[in-house]
């Protein structure tokens, strides 16, 4: 050995050494969650001087032991995190300046929630995966006012060790929930006190190498294989191997139900010396290896040994656990070059999701060792055998690293069929159909007990190009595809085509080997939309468990294409099959991963005997998100009950569950078991497993189940008749917006049980619910077991079981009335009254039913009286009538919401949120709030107060927002003497009707203030909607009766179209209202029976928006285009919608009759103009929403105008106005003027500028970038970044968004030009107050890109603010 060997051995030996010593040094991330809450202020001197007497104890610095301390009491604040401080006088230091936080409230489940996303994170310090322990240690004074049970689980499950202190009235019980396990649990009767636990805490965090294992919970399962190299040329790299395996062994959890170990040599043939269930301890593991000898032999096979331990080692009969889920990893130690193609083999292990270490010695070729290795991470090659050592605590430390794996993947036989479109549409694209398939054969494992493919061609009718046993070689199949001729024909009848190949490409004669349990898979290949029915036949190949995936080009219909898919996501989209390249991978992987069935019969056909037992389809809607893993048996048990009480059959009762957190995941469907297979069923539901994830996104839910579950592929009879039951089981209050999915359910007819626990928001559940009395609230899912009665049973639901402790009764309400009584209202007080007034009418006043309060508010609340003042109608009308107003100013209306959700809707005054009866709170307001609002309208929705707030022309938009339970909940009216347009909504509200799930922005009835717009009808004028000819013309004549039509005000323009477009009158026509109304009476809708909705878009965009016609777009008028359609076009519509928004026309899309909805969602310039009219009832209601719609609209792009929005950013962003939330300068100026800084920390930029692109520049919230207008951010920082704003900058880009950005000293100056989309775009000040410098030449810039986009379109700007 060379001295300069020599030297590099000592010292790759010496940082070995170091790195094991460093690694086994105790080192801990340490989090203190602190009670900052007004209950610990004169205690919190104490509390900090326990804090810092066990920081004292601990080996504080950046390698070993990390500190963080949190304070929080409504809401969460970080005082430093974990990398703040490196040395221990620094950490204490920053705990003797600690400031107590104050608040009334103490939400312990948001802060634990808080420090498991906020504070545990490798961004703030923390070392959690890279195993080090993570301890939190919680100090809490009184009961938590939200739950804990979710977010205590969460951090269990993540592996973080919780420890609870509580002093005073702390529950103990709440805090042996959050704590680890039990004995982390200290309870003290004050402050004081806290010294007297500090030992037994300290020896808690004082532990050795053992302990901190036990801390880190039940160590991560794992099967592991050792492959090795027995050929002659590795024999003397035994030792090293041996010793390799055993350092690796030393450090594993080995026991039966932990990490499994086998271990296989090969040379010529591989040989397994043990396998994974052979040894079931550390112990007899090393000892094996310790007595392993070299098999010998030549030459080295390594292909065919990896393909070895895929078919007899990875499997259930060796140990194997990956059909459970339990990560597979594999290690090869290599010597050489393979004598055999390690591809295939190395591939198929890939798909079956084993994570491959490649390790090469000697003579082994990077080349193969990358073939081999899962990823190019996970190659190692070394010189010689004896460097094994020197990778083995990396390779150790992955090992116990947390893996994440895919859902196993079953690699094994499948039956093949591919449909061709064969009809004279495809004729030029059939080369590049068949070379579709060949590459696909080409990725297969064809063979005689492998893979069997068959090819099938159809247009009127199909025929068979060769059969599933027709081949068993791969070439001879890729040969046979090559030799295909194009069959031809003009119809395609891809449903007859769907049944042929179900009765016989997928029979046993053709060489279906289903009754095997191998997959049966179709692949559909169509260019064109078919001239049949498919519903039926693709509902047939399913329940046949044939799954089939399906590519069309731009010609097929994608809606035909998912109904025919096994689920929509194997339907795939492309222009053309010379495209097709780009979905094979996807298609190929979901293909593999087809798993096998069970052996089992064909279906046979059922007669159509109508059941004597009652029919029902029932889909339970579990929630299945991260607080609710405790509570997942007890849900499941409820559902087993429900179905042994159930008549499984197809031709009674079929059932259906659906898991949902973030998305939806169906377990099984409606008709996965059939035939009396109620035990199948049980068995199912028995095996569930806990889905997980966060938040609770329940209107994604309820649309899955409604678009993907409630249809007939899944197996519903809807429209065979049979009631639809939901049962839904939710743990807490949406995330996401549910009303439109509730009102779409209904609907269709759907009967919806909603069940929740007292996290859950009770009017949600009465929202969702079919009735409010379908909705019901337990105190937790363990009261399930108990229940006896039986839910309502009227008509559709004769079923079932539950009663439950409290159930929310929808004739009982509590109505709060919350009237502005300063000077602002004085001129309204009386239109107040009478609203109120007429209000109460319609309530069912007494004691056990309605029950009413009136609040006055200026600077402070007054009630005139209380919800139990009186228990008849006649003396709430009096005392209404002698109502006085109150007078005065200011008006703080954060501090009146305070009162009405602590005196008001309290128990001792009347309040029954106890019993669950639904809180209504209506405030009035007729200005602009003189203190914060924002603490406690939240504190009102966490309380499940329904708060709907009706403001004047005065009031703040963005504030009543947010008062507002959602933001639809708010009512807008120029005056209170405009106050009786809002009441049927308002009453419609409380009774519970259809209006609840949609709330119109109130307008003025007798007159609409739109100021200048052209407006054209387009409608519909074919066949299909002469029934509703009149309800039609009604419609715009009412519209027409409501708008001030003139040369300088609005003008109207009618076009019918069926096969071709006809303009009845131009926009430059009329110029009187008389006349638009005396043309409109004699219209009659023109006929025709077909429907080209594309080519009238175009012709109303080309010859009636122009200004020969009357347009004046150029003028900077709004151009509006309001369509009724009764169904599907017949051509594109995709490209004229393009042009219409290209040329900035706004478009309103009505459905009726049979209206395509997704072709109505994708007309509507944005998700809040489209509309749906089921019925002739519901055409006023459309209309006033409309109207409404238009009056109120911010987002019609007015030429030369500009929008603002500005966000406030630290560790998270919050928006403080949008972009349509404000219409002119003055407003604007005024709400900065009187903004507040957000505070917090730390300056996350990335995280703020992905809310500004999701949240801020989007249609919805205001954005114009559809049409044209220029989108503009202007960031500003006072410190570098915490997170990455690379990407989210990278994604402004390149979806045209100009940025400027702007730096403080303390900011990063490469970040900001990173952030800006040009270096001259990136400024830099000292400080904020010398912002002035540059504002010129911002100016400068902003102007010139205006002058560039000659005005026209306007610009969006949105300020993201750093505080």
């Amino acid at each position: 050995m060379t001295h300069n060997s020599l030297i590099y051995q000592l010292w790759l030996n010496s940082l070995v050494l170091l790195c094991f010593l460093q690694s086994n040094a105790v080192k801990r991330d340490i989090v203190f969650l602190l009670d900052g809450s007004d209950n610990t202020r004169d205690g919190f001197q104490e509390i900090k001087l326990f804090v810092k007497s066990i920081v004292e104890s601990l080996s504080v610095s950046e390698s070993q032991d990390r500190v963080s301390v949190v304070q929080f009491a409504d809401k969460t604040e970080v005082n430093f995190d974990l990398n703040s401080h490196k040395a221990k006088n620094d950490t204490l230091n920053a705990i003797d300046n600690l400031r107590h936080k104050g608040g009334r409230r103490l939400n312990v489940g948001a802060a634990l929630q808080f420090v498991r996303h906020s504070v545990f994170t490798s961004s703030t310090g923390s070392r959690r995966l890279e195993g080090v322990p993570q301890i939190l240690i919680l100090l809490t004074s009184k009961p938590s006012t939200d739950s804990v049970r979710g977010p205590a689980f969460a951090l269990k499950e993540h592996e973080i060790v919780s420890v609870g202190i509580g002093v005073g009235n702390a529950n103990l019980s709440e805090l042996e929930m959050i704590a680890f396990k039990p004995g982390f649990t200290y309870k003290v009767t004050d402050f004081s006190m806290l010294r007297s636990i500090q030992s037994q805490l300290g020896a808690t965090l004082n532990m050795n190498k053992d302990t901190e294992e036990t801390l880190n919970g039940i160590s991560d399962l794992r099967d592991i294989v050792f492959l090795l190299d027995g050929s002659d040329e590795s024999r003397n790299g035994l030792p090293a191997i041996r010793e390799f395996i055993r350092r690796t062994a030393e450090e594993l959890d080995i026991e039966e139900d932990k990490v499994r170990v086998a271990v296989v040599q090969y040379s010529d043939d591989p040989k397994i010396y043990f396998n994974l269930k052979t040894h079931r301890s550390k112990k007899a593991i090393i000892y094996a290896v310790r007595s392993l000898r070299h098999k010998g032999g030549r030459p080295r096979n390594t292909g065919a040994a990896l393909q070895f331990v895929q078919d007899h080692v990875f499997t259930a009969s060796s140990g194997s656990r990956r059909l459970e889920g339990v990560p597979q990893i594999l290690f090869l130690l290599t010597g050489g070059k393979s004598s055999d193609d390690v591809s295939g083999a190395a591939l198929s292990l890939k798909q079956i999701g084993v994570l491959s270490f490649a390790i090469g010695m000697k003579n082994a070729k990077q080349e193969e060792l990358q073939k081999i290795a899962f990823s190019s991470r996970f190659v190692f090659n070394l010189p010689v055998f004896g460097e094994l050592l020197s990778i083995q605590p990396e390779i150790a430390a992955f090992v116990k690293a947390e893996i994440q794996t895919e859902p196993p993947t079953v690699v094994g036989k499948k039956d093949i069929v591919f449909l061709l479109d064969g009809s004279d549409v495809t004729r030029s694209d059939f080369p590049a159909m068949k070379n579709f398939v060949k590459r696909v054969v080409d990725a297969l494992n064809v063979g005689e007990n492998k893979d069997h493919v068959s090819v099938v061609q159809y247009s009127r009718d199909p025929q068979t190009d060769f059969s599933l046993n027709t081949y068993t070689e791969k070439q001879d199949v890729v040969a046979a595809v090559q030799q295909l001729n194009h069959k031809g024909g003009s119809l395609l009848n891809t449903g007859a085509a769907l049944d042929y190949v179900r009765n016989n490409a997928f029979a046993e004669s053709s060489g279906s080997r289903y009754q095997e349990g191998v997959p049966q898979i179709l692949i559909l290949l169509s260019g064109g939309r078919s001239q049949d029915d498919v519903a039926s036949a693709a509902a047939a190949l399913k329940r046949d468990k044939v799954v089939p995936f399906c590519v069309g080009t731009r010609n097929a219909d994608i809606l035909e294409q998912q109904m025919i898919a096994h689920n929509p996501s194997y339907a795939f989209s492309v222009m053309r099959f010379d495209n097709v390249g780009s979905i094979y991978p996807q298609l190929v992987s979901l293909v593999k991963r087809v798993p096998r069935q069970q052996p089992r019969l064909k279906a046979q056909n059922v007669s159509a005997v109508q059941a004597e037992s009652i029919q029902r389809d029932i889909v339970f809607l579990l929630d299945s998100s991260d607080e609710m893993q405790n509570d997942f048996r007890a849900m499941l048990g409820f559902v087993e009950r429900m179905v042994e009480k159930l008549n499984v059959d197809e031709d009674k009762d079929r059932v259906s569950v659906v898991q949902y957190s973030r998305e939806p995941n169906v377990e099984f469907s409606l008709n996965t078991f059939q035939t009396k297979q109620k035990d199948d069923v049980l068995d199912a539901v028995r095996g569930l497993r806990h889905k997980g994830g966060y938040p609770h996104n329940i209107g994604a839910a309820l649309q899955y189940v409604r678009d993907y579950i409630f249809t007939s592929d899944s197996g519903s009879r809807l429209h065979e008749g049979v009631p639809q039951i939901l049962i839904l089981l939710s743990g807490g209050r949406s995330e996401d917006d549910i009303r439109t999915p509730v009102r779409m359910l209904k609907e269709m007819g759907v009967i919806s049980i909603a069940i929740g626990t007292t996290d859950a928001d009770t009017l949600e559940l009465q929202t969702i619910s079919h009735e409010p009395n379908y909705a019901f609230s337990i105190n937790d899912y363990e009261e399930l077991p108990t229940a006896k009665q039986d839910l309502p049973a009227e008509n559709h639901i004769a079923f079932v079981s539950t009663s439950f402790v409290f159930v929310a009764d929808s004739k009982k309400q509590d109505v709060v009335f919350l009237i502005d009584g300063s000077y602002d209202s004085r001129n309204g007080f009386e239109e107040i009254r009478g609203f109120i007034g007429k209000i109460v009418e319609s309530l069912n006043l007494d004691e056990n039913r309605d029950r009413v309060a009136v609040v006055q508010y200026n600077r402070d609340a007054t009630a005139n009286f209380y919800l139990n003042s009186y228990s008849s109608k006649n003396d709430v009308l009096n005392s209404i009538g002698t109502m006085r107003h109150k007078f005065g100013r200011p008006l703080n209306i954060g501090k009146a919401l305070d009162f009405v959700r602590d005196s008001v809707f309290a128990a001792s005054v009347g309040g029954r949120r106890a019993e669950s009866v639904p809180q209504y709170l209506y405030l009035f307001s007729g200005g602009r709030s003189g203190d914060d609002v924002r603490g406690p309208a939240q504190s009102l929705k966490e309380n499940g107060i329904k708060t709907f707030s009706i403001g004047t022309k005065n009031a703040d938009t963005l504030e009543m927002q947010t008062i507002s339970f959602t933001p639809a909940h708010y009512f807008h009216v120029t005056n209170f003497n405009n106050l009786q347009s809002i009441h049927p909504s308002v009453e419609a509200t409380l009774r519970g009707v259809k209006e609840t799930t949609e709330f119109p922005t109130v307008i003025d009835v007798l007159y609409i203030n739109i100021k200048s717009a052209d407006i054209v009808f387009l409608l519909d004028g074919s066949n299909d909607m002469r029934a509703s000819e009149r309800q039609i013309l009604d419609f715009v004549r009412e519209i027409v009766k409501q708008i001030e039509i003139g040369p300088s005000k609005v003008q109207v323009a009618l076009t019918q179209y069926s096969t071709e477009p006809t303009t009845d009158f131009l926009l430059n026509t009329y110029s009187q209202k008389d006349d638009v109304l005396s043309h409109l009476s004699n219209v009659n809708l023109k006929g025709g029976t077909s429907l080209n909705t594309g080519v009238a878009l175009d012709y109303v965009k080309n010859s009636v928006f122009s200004a020969s016609s009357g347009s004046r777009a150029q003028q900077g008028v709004p151009q509006i285009l309001i369509l009724l359609s009764g169904r599907k076009s017949g051509d594109d519509v995709s490209g004229a919608v393009d042009r219409l928004r290209n040329a900035g026309i706004i478009l309103y899309s009505i459905g009726l009759n049979n209206a395509d909805r997704l072709e109505i969602e994708q007309l509507a310039h944005s998700p809040q103009a489209k509309y749906f009219i089921k019925e002739i009832s519901d055409f006023p209601l459309v209309r006033e929403q409309l109207l409404s719609t238009i009056t109120s609209h911010k987002d019609t792009v007015t030429p030369g105008v500009d929008k603002v929005a500005v966000v406030q950013y630290s560790n998270n962003a919050e928006l403080s106005f949008n972009l349509n939330t404000y219409n002119t300068r003055d407003d604007v100026l005024k709400h900065v003027a009187s903004l507040q800084p957000k505070g917090g920390r730390p300056q996350n930029i990335g995280a703020a500028l992905q809310f500004v692109k999701d949240k801020v520049l989007v249609s919805n919230a205001g954005g114009r970038r559809h049409e044209g207008a220029k989108q503009i951010l202007v960031m500003l920082a006072g410190g570098r970044s915490r997170d990455s704003p690379r990407g989210p900058a990278r994604m402004l880009k390149a979806a045209g968004v100009v940025t400027f950005a702007i730096g403080s000293r303390m900011a990063n100056s490469a970040e900001m030009q990173v952030i800006s989309s040009d270096p001259n775009y990136a400024y830099s000040v000292p400080d904020f107050v010398n912002l002035s410098r540059i504002q010129q030449s911002l100016m400068s810039q902003l102007t010139q890109m205006g002058v560039e986009e000659e005005t026209k379109e306007g610009k969006n700007l949105d300020y993201l603010k750093n505080y």
